[in-house]
């Protein structure tokens, strides 16, 4: 059936949708006074809608939420990555059982990915075939990658694992970005469909506002991101998730801070004259130098499940942060996961996340504490960042200060921009962040910027507890679910004795999980597009 409506507008995002300067046509409509406003006149894909898309990509079914996103998941090939059952390992310190995984590196050198062009062309007539490729979409195409590198840094390996395609989406001539509608299709090296997300809103102008200038923007942006330094300002409509009460679209400002070699922070703040920028987070009450939610903090050697978080937030210019600890906290604790400690603004450390081995270090009581800590703020290639919130001990957690998995953590998922880029000051991802696996499974983090939502740990803890994923593919369904296209998620672990790796871990309780390797024969990334 047809997707037009007479005067609306068929809006599918990729999420918050990449940078674009203004120019041409967006730099005259951004220099005027006043900017459209989009009423929204429906969510989502209809039933018909649904069944269209999946005859148009030949999946025997997909799924249409409430909200009318429609959605298709190959668990059994999406992220597929060749490995070889070697059957029960050591135990973990806890004495929970573990699996032997061996990383299958003959089938991994003869991966095969759909060339970038095909790919694009197929998925683009596909929709194009049921009339839902939106008017103002651009086209782009990425591979999925496994890189394995040996302990001396020498490649091994790095292969495709998917060709996914993803569209940036512009409307009148501005950037439509926002996490609640995204058009995303992987396929695999056969061609077949391994993963697909589509969410739309249907809208409709119905005037338009005065908006503040640009010059306003830069001061209202270099305001809001404090010590960041600013790097560009444009309008952008920003658009929330499906069902959470959006009626219309309205001009903000596309915040983007400056690349200074470690993290360039992106927020967006209203850019109608009148509105109100997010407000601050509540205060909390400050921490003492020992506090938990454990009555055992550090008393004993941990035998139960349980996980921590810790965020920054406003103090840092990122709005969100505290609701999505809530988030993330919230799906452990109603599955009876204790969340032993919980932080955000002035309370979270960096000591927390230190070895004891350096001054300060604390990490035995917190981060390393627990079988995984989440973590969300600011940071980069070489660490984590406190600045602006705290300096206990100090507002920087190098690289070479962490040493995780010598007492409990199996996984560190670590939402902070840039983390595992691959290079970094002519230094590799496996080079700056190898020596923090000492017993550690995986570092789950990205490979560049990210964009703030405060809905990334729920969904987060959601695909590790009720949907039962590996971590590392919970991790990349909540990044589909909530970040820009052009945002790539990575995940890296060690390689040890025989090629065992533990790419295919699960949260314990959820599936498999392997035995604590250290990184003696080398380490492993896989790395796609959200």
């Amino acid at each position: 059936m047809s997707t037009r409506h007479r005067g609306a507008t068929l809006l599918a995002l990729s999420g918050l949708v990449g940078a674009a300067a203004l120019t041409g046509a967006t730099a005259a409509t951004a220099a005027a006074d006043a900017l459209p406003i989009y009423a929204v006149r429906s969510e989502g894909l209809t039933q018909d809608q649904a069944t269209a898309l999946q005859r148009a990509f030949g999946l025997r079914t997909v799924e249409r939420t409430p909200e009318g996103v429609v959605t298709f998941t190959d668990e059994s090939r999406h992220l597929k990555v060749p490995g070889i059952d070697r059957g029960a390992g050591t135990p973990d310190e806890s004495g929970r059982a573990t699996t032997l995984t061996q990383l299958d590196l003959t089938t991994i050198r003869g991966l095969r990915a759909v060339p970038l062009a095909d790919a694009t062309k197929r998925v683009t007539e596909a929709l194009r075939g049921v009339g839902l490729l939106p008017a103002e979409a651009t086209a782009s195409a990425s591979f999925t990658t496994i890189d394995i590198h040996d302990a001396n840094g020498t490649a091994v390996v790095s292969a495709p694992l998917d060709t996914t395609v993803t569209f940036a989406l512009r409307l009148g001539g501005l950037p439509l970005e926002g996490p609640g509608s995204k058009i995303r299709v992987s396929l695999d090296g056969s061609g077949a469909v391994t993963q697909l997300t589509y969410a739309t809103r249907v809208v409709t102008a119905v005037g338009t506002k005065p908006v503040l200038t640009l010059e306003d923007g830069r001061r209202d942006c270099a305001k809001a991101l404090g010590a960041n330094p600013l790097g560009s300002v444009e309008y952008a409509y920003a658009n929330n998730m499906l069902g959470t009460g959006t009626t219309h679209l309205e001009p903000y400002f596309r915040c983007q801070a400056a690349e200074t070699g470690e993290s360039a922070p992106l927020i967006y703040l209203p850019a109608v004259v009148g509105s109100t920028a997010p407000p601050l987070d509540p205060s909390v009450p400050p921490r003492s130098a020992t506090s938990s939610t454990s009555p055992d903090l550090g008393t004993r050697w941990v035998t139960r499940i349980d996980v921590g978080s810790s965020g920054t937030g406003t103090c840092q210019g990122i709005p969100s942060i505290p609701a999505d600890i809530t988030g993330f906290n919230n799906q452990f604790t109603s599955a009876g996961i204790p969340v032993q400690f919980s932080w955000t603004g002035a309370n979270s450390w960096e000591q927390d996340f230190k070895d004891p081995m350096f001054p300060g270090g604390q990490d035995h009581l917190y981060a390393d504490d627990v079988d995984m800590t989440y973590f969300r703020g600011l940071g980069g290639p070489f660490g984590l960042s406190f600045a602006g919130c705290s300096s206990v001990s100090d507002n920087y957690l190098r690289n070479t200060e962490a040493r995780w998995g010598n007492r409990d953590a199996e996984w560190m998922s670590l939402h902070t921009p840039n983390l595992l880029q691959p290079t970094a000051s002519g230094q590799a991802w496996w080079q700056r962040w190898g020596q923090a696996f000492r017993g550690l499974h995986q570092i789950n983090s990205f490979e560049t910027g990210v964009v703030q939502c405060g809905a990334f740990g729920s969904r987060y803890g959601d695909y590790l507890l009720r949907h039962r994923l590996p971590v590392l593919r919970a991790w990349s369904r909540a990044a589909i679910d909530t970040q820009p296209s052009w945002v790539r998620w990575a995940t890296m672990g060690p390689i040890g004795t025989s090629w065992i790796a533990n790419f295919n871990d699960h949260f314990w309780g959820a599936g498999p999980v392997g035995p604590d390797t250290l990184p003696s024969v080398g380490y492993w990334k896989i790395s796609g597009l959200s």
